[in-house]
């Protein structure tokens, strides 16, 4: 199976594409977690639309995952020293 018989990406897969696309947005805009929705949101849509964007789409809702869980916990570690600090 040569180059050409693979398909592309984004021909064939564009939600899983947007998906990834956004969820990597996260990474500097995911303070307001709405780039996490998004990706959460696409990256579902797109496995049950999309069967050969399968992998970019669960890398999508996994990377989206982990940072709303990673900003949850900087956004809180932040709000507790905001907290303390004040008298």
């Amino acid at each position: 199976m040569g180059p050409a018989d693979h398909p592309r990406l984004a021909s064939e897969a564009p939600l899983a594409r947007s998906a990834l696309a956004v969820a990597v947005a996260g990474v500097i805009f995911g303070f307001c977690f709405v780039p996490q929705l998004l990706g959460i949101a696409l990256g579902g849509i797109s496995l049950t639309r999309e069967p050969k964007g399968r992998r970019h789409a669960t890398l999508a809702i996994a990377l989206s995952l982990v940072l709303t869980v990673g900003w949850g916990i900087v956004l809180g570690a932040l709000l507790k020293w905001w907290a303390t600090s004040q008298i």
